[in-house]
């Protein structure tokens, strides 16, 4: 296959840099090659001076302009060289669908005549192309209601064709007599099909529209950049202010002029149609920006027409951006691109954050309970070759609330907790029932279970990775349970090991939770959270040993434990947890 940049050349434009010269197209001398039926001298002249214009523009890499002189050599005589520099300067420019257009017709009108070389490139650009060029499908529009594109006529429903766009974002407008105008903008990915649902809804507030041609002349009368009908015109369209314009074959037609149409009264509008010898094509950002010419707001995004040869106004302006003016000058036959990029105004109340909508909010958490000490006598009497191990346990809990558009939230809180400690080595004494105390060292394994249960209050920071603060207070009611065995000497200096002695008692603590999660969203309404939790539990009384429970003390018969206490008054404990939030 040939070269790509060869190939290209064999157009008559290299796509990045030098051209292509004339003569080797077979030309005779400067003159590119004329297909077809002989043109006129005064025509053919026209066509070559136009192609040498733009080839001269393309060297400059002024592709908008220069595509403006391909396109009128095009239309002075039809030859493929123009065709095939139409169709790089569309691409150079972005506008791929229209440059693939260009290239599946340089393709079937002149296919039989390209040189071999020419025709591979070619059919490679179409295949390039297609994958960065997308189509809107529209499905459930009224019949016959006229379809807009960026402000492009594109016919009426059904298409009869694909409706072929760039990749990219596009305004989609569906308008029919009597019904209120659709609109949507429309995400459209290379290569793909983009669906829109249409429903026209009925006008309930209208009036009508008369439009004439003064000297009596049939146009399409366009209202809001939809084609209505052909003048002279009289339809129903919604009260309110808007834009008309007629356009007719060539360079026919009107410039755009405001019309207000009051409720059910029928206002006239007689125009007078003139040579439009310069065309403009207007390309804002951001895409949702308005555009006037000459004082007169002649829709949104893309906006493309025809115009006097001359000095123009054109403003854009958008929310949240600062507007802005361009005075241009377009000379007769010259279709200009204007550009304009609109400077975000950072003192705008447009950029204020907006308060988030409220929201129901549940999260599902579990935690790894630490819990350094449970307290009481049993950790106080821990010294010297006592050993007391972390408390280690778990927790599962629901969070249930709603939460105010400034992040701030409240709700309930139900939950579970469980965790041990073992306390070995601790100094002690058994008090046999009648004789002496035996010394001795006691092993303690503390089970602390119960449900927790209340309210909390929270804030809610940030938008991409959200953070989130909470402040749970309430009550947790459980169990205590002391597994206790260990080693003691009898009144014989015997020592013997204490069978395993239970003892479970009820436990009720008021708890105060503060809390720190991440949020991580994973989709629409849903977050995984990760964080820590700091519970604190005052006891409302402190569970003890029972001193009259008589165990058995070895050879000395049964004996008795001091009442000890077995948790503190206040027990800390650290939570780290991971968790699953859901907004609705």
């Amino acid at each position: 296959m040939m070269n790509r940049g060869i190939a290209l050349g064999v157009f008559a434009a290299v796509e990045l840099s030098a051209l292509l010269p004339l003569r080797a197209l077979g030309a005779p001398q400067d003159e590119p090659p004329l297909d077809g039926q002989q043109a006129s001298d005064d025509r053919r002249s026209q066509a070559i001076a136009r192609y040498r214009k733009g080839r001269a523009l393309y060297a400059e890499r002024a592709w908008g302009a220069a595509l403006a002189e391909f396109l009128a050599s095009r239309q002075l005589h039809p030859m493929w060289a123009a065709t095939s520099s139409a169709a790089l300067c569309l691409k150079q420019l972005g506008r791929h669908d229209e440059a693939l257009d260009m290239f599946e017709a340089l393709l079937r009108d002149f296919g039989a005549e390209l040189p071999v070389g020419a025709r591979e490139v070619a059919q490679g650009e179409v295949v390039a192309l297609r994958g960065l060029v997308g189509t809107i499908e529209l499905e459930g529009a009224e019949l016959g209601a006229g379809i807009t594109i960026d402000g492009q006529s594109r016919g009426e429903f059904p298409a009869l064709a694909p409706l072929r766009v760039s990749a990219g974002s596009h305004l989609v407008r569906l308008a029919k007599e009597g019904f209120e105008p659709f609109e949507r903008r429309v995400e459209v990915a290379g290569g793909q099909t983009a669906r829109v649902a249409v429903r026209l809804r009925a006008l309930v507030r209208s009036g009508r529209l008369r439009v004439a041609e003064r000297g009596g002349k049939t146009l399409d009368v366009v209202v809001d950049g939809s084609v209505v009908g052909k003048t002279p015109w009289e339809g129903r369209i919604a009260a309110g202010d808007h834009v008309v314009l007629l356009r007719g074959d060539g360079d026919l037609g009107t410039l755009p002029v405001p019309v207000s149409i009051e409720l059910d009264r029928t206002t006239p509008l007689t125009l007078e149609a003139e040579e439009l010898a310069a065309a403009l094509r207007v390309k804002p950002e951001p895409m949702n920006a308005s555009v006037a010419i000459d004082g007169v707001t002649v829709g949104r995004g893309l906006w493309e027409g025809r115009l006097r040869a001359g000095a123009h106004r054109v403003e854009v302006a958008a929310p949240g951006f600062a507007p802005e003016a361009r005075r241009i000058d377009v000379a007769r036959g010259e279709r200009q691109i204007l550009r304009v990029r609109l400077e975000r105004d950072e003192t705008s109340p447009f950029w204020r954050k907006s308060a988030r909508p409220a929201r129901y909010v549940v999260e599902l958490g579990n935690t790894l309970l630490l819990v350094p000490t449970l307290g009481g006598d049993l950790a106080a009497q821990c010294a010297r070759d006592c050993r007391q191990g972390l408390g280690v346990g778990a927790g599962a809990a629901i969070h249930a609330g709603y939460e105010l558009g400034a992040g701030l939230g409240f709700g309930v809180t139900i939950g579970y907790i469980a965790a041990t400690q073992t306390t070995a080595g601790r100094r002690t004494s058994l008090l046999p029932v009648g004789l002496p105390a035996s010394p001795g060292t006691a092993d303690d394994q503390l089970a602390l279970r119960g449900a927790t249960a209340g309210a909390w209050v929270g804030l809610t920071v940030g938008e991409r990775f959200p953070l989130h603060l909470r402040l749970g207070a309430g009550a947790l009611l459980g169990t205590v349970l002391d597994t206790r065995t260990g080693e003691f000497e009898a009144s014989d200096e015997r020592v013997y090991r204490l069978r395993p002695a239970l003892e479970q008692h009820d436990a009720a603590f008021f708890q105060v939770t503060p809390e720190v999660r991440a949020g991580f969203p994973l989709g629409r309404g849903v977050q995984l959270t990760a964080g820590v939790a700091v519970p604190v539990l005052f006891s409302l009384w402190q569970p003890r040993w029972v001193a009259t429970h008589q165990v058995r003390a070895g050879g000395d018969g049964f004996g008795t434990f001091g009442d000890d206490t077995l948790v503190g008054a206040v027990v800390v404990a650290l939570a780290p947890g991971i968790g699953a939030r859901f907004d609705f």
